[in-house]
């Protein structure tokens, strides 16, 4: 890894003088944001930089816990069993996680006859799970009243890799009573869908293929998709960088003996609530005060209003909680006390 210099000591340390490099391996869900974040610090901070590598929440972790990583980029909070693993790099307090970002997952489908559609749990169950298999079902119409739909084939497309991703989305799909295969990072297969290897390669699919139907983030819907309003126990809502800002303020936070835990809210009248919570885990004690020094200021500018502007414009993610944002800072101050 890169060698990392600073001037002085991690308290008190002159903006100007934090400088070095930074390893970290990680989820790729947080691949955007760290790129949005690093980009942003970077030009802040001109002495340092970021080495980021997507290649899973597991190896980020692995990596952390063997001095590979200074902070390993999450798909969920650090769990007891994870700080443990992490103390004979991080000291006898181990690693702690925040959460930085939520990944909003909005369903996406290929149907330009069709607008402001409407979808509930239960129905796009019956949609992934095979039960429903036309555009012009009875259980489509039905809260599509006035809408006309086609006759043609629904085609869903998902992935065979793991993700968050899906784990957020079969999630989801649990809240209805149609969906056979319970909460799982694997969708199941079914008769009448497409599977493509990567996450990353569904939204090609979805515009090569009419009729199509998937679940993607909302960096990879863009412009591109029309996407279904859905409900989260109030009105139907569509994906968008407000909606989901607003769930994400209705979220809870709590502070665990491993960090903060974010969870988006269960039920919303107006926000967009389907997404997946991303977090940073940190060591409570680096190896030096330049390190400690270059680590904590990574995690607050990523923490800062600055950080969050940066990732929300450039990587299409929202911000947790103001709530979560507070309690996290708080956290990443004591990176070093015990140095």
């Amino acid at each position: 890894m890169a060698g990392i210099g600073v001037s002085g000591c991690s308290s008190g340390t002159a903006i100007t003088d934090v400088r070095g490099s930074l390893t970290s391996i990680g989820t790729p869900v947080q691949k955007d944001p760290i790129g949005a974040w690093s980009s942003a610090w970077s030009k802040k901070h001109s002495a340092t930089s970021l080495n980021y590598s997507p290649d899973g929440s597991d190896v980020g972790l692995s990596a952390l816990s063997t001095g590979q990583g200074y902070f390993a980029a999450l798909d969920a909070p650090l769990t007891p069993e994870q700080q443990d693993q992490t103390k004979s790099a991080c000291g006898p307090s181990g690693a702690f996680s925040v959460p930085v970002s939520v990944t909003s997952i909005g369903v996406a489908f290929n149907m330009p006859s069709v607008r402001s559609l409407k979808l509930t749990p239960s129905v796009l169950a019956g949609i992934f799970s095979g039960s429903i298999t036309r555009w012009d079902a009875h259980e489509i119409a039905e809260i599509n009243p006035g809408t006309s739909l086609p006759s043609s084939k629904i085609v869903p497309v998902t992935a065979t890799e793991p993700s968050a991703q899906t784990t957020a989305a079969t999630k989801y799909l649990s809240g209805g009573q149609r969906w056979p295969a319970g909460v799982s990072a694997v969708w199941p297969k079914t008769e009448n869908g497409i599977q493509v290897k990567k996450y990353t390669d569904i939204a090609g699919k979805v515009d090569q293929t009419a009729g199509s139907i998937a679940f993607m983030d909302l960096g990879s819907i863009g412009a591109r998709f029309d996407t279904a309003f859905l409900s989260f126990g109030g009105g139907f809502v569509r994906i968008s960088k407000d909606s989901s800002a607003l769930a994400a303020q209705e979220g809870h936070t709590r502070t665990l003996p491993t960090g903060i835990e974010f969870t988006l809210p269960e039920t919303s009248d107006q926000g967009y609530a389907l997404g997946v919570v991303s977090y940073q885990a940190f060591c409570r004690s680096y190896k030096n005060a330049p390190l400690t020094t270059l680590v904590k200021s990574w995690a607050k500018f990523v923490l800062s209003p600055d950080g969050q502007v940066a990732s929300s414009f450039f990587a299409n993610v929202a911000s947790p909680s103001e709530a979560a944002l507070r309690e996290s800072n708080k956290l990443i101050q004591t990176i070093g006390e015990s140095n």
